[in-house]
């Protein structure tokens, strides 16, 4: 007999997880009930039913699919929502939480680049915890803190009210400039990791300031210990550590990183010319970028420790898709107030060809920040949550290598869009 869909209910059959699922005996089937119910706290064994009871926390290790048999047939449990967390409520987290409120509903597709991935709808995703060291921020409800000082993205939409109140957040001596005279609300990892756990989050995504890796690692923890996937969208190295990659992978979690690539930002702008000369023949000698915005991020980034470390992820990300060395700088040059989350880049490209005569590129490319990031972080969520799914854990190579400019394996741009066609948008 075909599958037929079902919720949950302690009246009927048990249910058993295909991993490490809730105590054997207590679960069964029904339609109409929540499917979260399948995720128990172990402490209650169960006998707790209502959707609000404070004992439904995700199981650590359950999967969002699973299976049973009823009346000799096959029973599929719906799918569950992939339930994020946000670390770092900036001009990218508010551009994200307007896209899924615009193409949550599945009304529209116009400027989404991947309607489904890993067979996942961005009405599929729901943000259930946000966290920031900003005080102005802490406390709002979620809707509101995106378009808190000293966010400067634009307001596509009105979100209305979310239900998640923005709670403090880490900093470990690393605070990032534009916040150095601000008042601070802090946390430590043991409440932010209860708190993702308490809000059932299954994937943080780590969107703080660049400049601060112990804060970075800190989060990492925390998402560790409370069960959640990690994705590192700051230039702070963290994926590419073994050490936390092995921690990840042991505890049945995913990590995705390090610094999140734009959809048609500079970098891969920079990147998808040096390939089509490469293509075409052209022997390149030299390139430059210089990228020149507005934002709390651009103000941080003309740090010089900050601006130095970053200027050397790009500089490497772009090099990889030129299989011979030559000379090439890419980098932030300037802060301006007014451009808000808009940025300039400036391209320059220098090469030969037939009898070695001269080629020579020289071209500009205006974005916005925070738009850039919308589509790449609903692909690598939905990725991230369906590598898990099919007990892929760790650094997943394919989600790193397609969404961020420093994976733990670096391979040019074409071939890692291949690798992630193929195993998620198929």
């Amino acid at each position: 007999m075909p599958p037929v869909q079902a919720a949950v209910d302690s009246k009927d059959a048990a249910v058993k997880s295909r991993r490490s699922g809730p105590p054997r005996g207590f679960l069964g089937l029904r339609t109409g009930c929540d499917p979260r119910l399948l995720h128990v706290h172990r402490r209650c064994r169960g006998r707790h039913r209502a959707s609000d009871c404070s004992c439904l926390l995700p199981h650590r290790h359950a999967p969002p699919l699973l299976r049973a048999a009823r009346d000799g047939r096959e029973v599929q449990v719906t799918r569950l929502k992939v339930r994020v967390g946000i670390a770092g409520v900036g001009n990218s987290a508010s551009t994200f939480i307007q896209g899924l409120r615009h193409y949550g509903s599945g009304k529209t597709i116009e400027g989404l680049w991947h309607p489904r991935v890993g067979g996942l709808s961005v009405g599929d995703i729901e943000v259930v915890a946000a966290f920031d060291i900003d005080s102005r921020k802490v406390g709002l409800d979620l809707s509101e803190a995106i378009f808190a000082k000293p966010n400067v993205g634009r307001k596509y939409l009105e979100v209305p009210k979310m239900g998640v109140e923005v709670q403090p957040g880490l900093s470990r001596g690393d605070l990032p400039p534009h916040l150095s005279s601000e008042k601070l609300s802090l946390s430590t990892t043991e409440r932010v990791s209860k708190e993702l756990a308490t809000s059932g989050v299954t994937i943080l995504l780590n969107l703080i300031s660049s400049g601060t890796p112990r804060s970075s690692l800190d989060y990492a923890n925390a998402a560790a210990e409370a069960g959640c996937s990690f994705v590192n969208c700051t230039p702070n190295i963290l994926v590419s550590r073994p050490t936390l990659a092995k921690k990840f992978s042991k505890a049945k979690l995913c990590l995705a990183g390090d610094d999140l690539m734009s959809q048609f930002g500079g970098t891969i702008f920079h990147k998808g010319l040096l390939s089509l000369m490469v293509k075409r023949g052209i022997r390149i000698s030299k390139s430059y970028q210089l990228d020149v915005g507005g934002g709390s991020e651009t103000f941080n980034t003309i740090d010089e420790e900050i601006k130095v470390a970053k200027r050397k992820l790009k500089t490497s990300s772009v090099a990889q898709e030129v299989p011979y060395q030559f000379e090439t700088v890419a980098g932030t040059t300037d802060y301006v107030d007014y451009m808000g989350n808009e940025r300039t880049s400036y391209f320059w490209f220098d090469g030969s060809t037939f009898l070695n005569s001269r080629v020579g590129v020289d071209v500009y490319l205006r974005s916005s920040d925070g738009a850039n990031a919308g589509n790449v972080l609903l692909d690598v969520i939905r990725a991230l949550s369906t590598a898990r799914e099919s007990r892929v854990y760790g650094a997943v190579g394919e989600v790193c290598a397609y969404g961020f400019k420093s994976p733990p394996r670096r391979v040019n741009f074409e071939e890692a869009y291949a690798s992630f066609k193929s195993r998620f948008l198929r």
